[in-house]
């Protein structure tokens, strides 16, 4: 479940000229068009639509009433329309600029990016160079992962208004996603000299330095989130970056400040649907809706399918709601085929797409995304679903009231820690996180084969390279002083780490060419590879997810240590669903002592690694059958509650 971060705010709506010059002729539709426009002064977009829509019955062939149209109907959200109305303009006027603005500015509210690139390009190309526009064209590119093209539409841009911060924000994104991080720092160290006190760069700066091991000013960072937090208004309503604060040693009520502050931007004002009458549902089927990104290779869907395979279909209905890009791989394929229907939001606005899922009939609306990329929280903000929850792919609380429930575990999310969510916690008896026995089985491979030397204690620390802070990294140099033999092998999530990596190695008395790093390679070879080490040390405050998972299905026991936040304690739960809950501490003490004591004692570190190659297709943690089981009475109780007209509640596990 570990994904990479959503973008800066999106820019905001393009700001349109809401009238135009007087008509030259014909005088047709000329009084409708007036009254139109004096209907726009007042913001009575409706009834200007509906004026504007006579003028151009009666002058089909005037563009400036199309225009007006179009104009019109954006204001009043009707996007589909406005972007019709807006073809229809340019049919008669090919390079009227205000109609290519007002056709992409609702493509994109369409969420369809490449038809909005179209006409953002056609409006450059006639030589209209606004930066509001050229914005919404780099945003809209790098949607569709055209990050380079971005750039250059950026670099275009930014001579016309060097000041512009949101430009040198997308052009942090476009530099990120190449691999070239240290030119996203700069470009958000830019941000920050324009705008000092804006928390969400500082959070994304933060974030992007550790990519490359840069740990600078870190602390002086920290203590600036901390006391820009503490001094936020409480009903502040600003995006922070949230996911990148989560692998910060922040408190996790500060998480929460963040992300309420976030979901408030995001969701507020939206109007919400009708409730839902429980008698409209009595005597059927529970049906159960998923809205991700990463219907695609990607550790959600990785957790997700044999879940989604296994749900009882006499009981449940299951409806995928994909609102990211279409995706060829035979995972995508095989989560397509899972699904009842498997539905495309891509094209429709927020509210079509809310009104989609209400038209479904669905139940229970479950969120996969929370604050990371990609997501659409403005659906969920509509209440589409009575019952609408929070489940696996963001690690805290969405700060949303529009979201009921969130799925955690008694390690994860205990009762105690309630205060740390707006969610009611509904728990899984074990582990919240689905893991199934149809990863590839690690195959006979050796460490000469993929660079590692035979003889080393090899500790394995393959989480994004993001969530590694200088404490944790101070204990594993500490056992590779005090264990000759130890080797860090790292993953390598860019080509600009290296460096910094192995230069913080040497201020800490460790040779560099004892850090070792392992390549992406294709998920059947994964595990293999994973094999191969001794260890898996754990990262904090953000834990391994999938990754620690990943390592005890290759046999590799997991050292963590947990805190007090959901993303500091998932290691925990998974180490305890594996049998072998002792390898998560409270200190980092008994962390060095527990790595120290697996690198020193053989028959140790050989009956963990025998525990769980020998009980692999026995542990609870991979035991698919029992989890999809205890999901399915989970999502009852909550239905239940529903319908008999009692609010959501914490949820416990029964005792026993």
């Amino acid at each position: 479940m570990n994904m990479p971060v959503a973008e800066l705010q999106a820019p905001a709506p393009v700001s349109l000229a809401d009238a135009a010059a007087q008509p030259a002729s014909p005088p047709e539709g000329q009084a409708d068009w007036t009254l139109g426009i004096s209907m726009v002064d007042d913001h009575r977009w409706r009834e200007a639509a509906r004026a504007f829509g006579r003028a151009t019955r009666a002058a089909p062939k005037d563009a400036l009433y199309w225009v007006n149209l179009a104009n019109a109907q954006r204001r009043s959200g009707k996007f589909q329309r406005a972007v019709a109305a807006a073809r229809r303009c340019l049919r008669i006027e090919p390079q009227e600029p205000l109609a290519l603005r007002i056709l992409g500015d609702c493509l994109m509210s369409l969420h369809r990016p490449a038809e909005a690139i179209e006409a953002f390009a056609a409006l450059e190309a006639a030589g209209h160079q606004e930066p509001d526009a050229m914005l919404q064209h780099a945003a809209a590119l790098q949607t569709l992962h055209r990050y380079g093209d971005s750039a250059g539409v950026l670099l275009r841009l930014l001579p016309l208004k060097p000041d512009l911060v949101m430009a040198h924000a997308l052009l942090a994104g476009a530099c990120r996603d190449q691999g070239l991080k240290q030119e996203a720092v700069e470009c958000l160290k830019t941000v920050l000299a324009l705008e000092p006190d804006n928390l969400e760069a500082l959070s994304r700066l933060s974030f992007e330095k550790r990519h490359v091991f840069d740990w600078s000013e870190l602390d002086a960072d920290v203590q600036r989130m901390q006391e820009g937090l503490q001094a936020a208004p409480p009903n502040q309503a600003r995006v922070m970056a949230a996911f990148a604060m989560l692998s910060l040693p922040l408190p996790p009520e500060l998480h929460l400040v963040a992300a309420r502050s976030e979901a408030r931007a995001l969701t507020g004002g939206i109007a919400t649907l009708p409730p839902v009458s429980p008698a409209s549902r009595a005597g059927k089927k529970t049906r159960l809706g998923w809205v991700s990104f990463d219907y695609r290779d990607h550790p959600v869907s990785q957790l997700l399918v044999e879940l989604l395979e296994g749900i009882d279909r006499d009981r449940f209905d299951v409806v995928l709601y994909s609102i990211g890009p279409p995706d060829s791989s035979a995972l995508r394929a095989r989560m397509e085929a899972t699904a009842d229907e498997f539905v495309d939001l891509r094209g429709l606005s927020d509210p079509q797409a809310a009104a989609r899922v209400r038209a479904d009939g669905i139940d229970v609306l479950v969120d996969l995304m929370g604050h990371t990329r990609g997501h659409r929280l403005a659906i969920f903000a509509h209440r589409p679903a009575p019952l609408q929850v929070a489940y696996l792919g963001y690690p805290a609380s969405t700060g949303s009231d529009c979201i009921d429930y969130l799925i955690g575990d008694p390690l994860v999310t205990p009762p105690e820690l309630a205060r740390l969510y707006t969610e009611k916690l509904a728990l899984m008896p074990r582990t919240l996180q689905p893991n199934g026995r149809g990863r590839p089985l690690p195959q006979p491979l050796t460490r000469t084969r993929v660079g590692l030397p035979e003889d080393a204690f090899i500790m394995c620390a393959f989480n994004h390279t993001y969530k590694i802070l200088p404490q944790a990294f101070d204990v594993w140099c500490s056992v590779m002083r005090e264990v000759p033999r130890a080797v860090l092998w790292l993953r390598e999530t860019n080509a600009q780490l290296h460096e910094n990596v192995r230069a913080e190695a040497a201020a800490r008395g460790v040779e560099p060419h004892r850090i070792l790093f392992a390549r992406t390679v294709p998920y059947n070879l994964h595990f293999s590879r994973l094999a191969l080490a001794d260890v898996f040390v754990d990262t904090w405050p953000y834990n391994a997810h999938t990754t620690a998972s990943d390592a005890l299905w290759a046999g590799v026991p997991v050292v963590t240590l947990y805190g007090n936040g959901y993303a500091s304690r998932v290691a925990a739960s998974v180490l305890d669903a594996a049998g072998i809950g002792e390898l998560a501490f409270d200190n980092v003490e008994a962390y060095h002592l527990a790595i120290l004591a697996l690198a020193t004692d053989a028959p140790l570190l050989a009956g963990y690694r025998q525990w769980l190659d020998s009980r692999r297709m026995q542990l609870p943690l991979f035991d698919t059958p029992r989890y999809t089981l205890e999901l399915q009475a989970l999502m009852d109780r909550m239905v239940e509650r529903w319908r008999a007209g009692l609010k959501p509640d914490h949820l416990l596990p029964a005792a026993g």
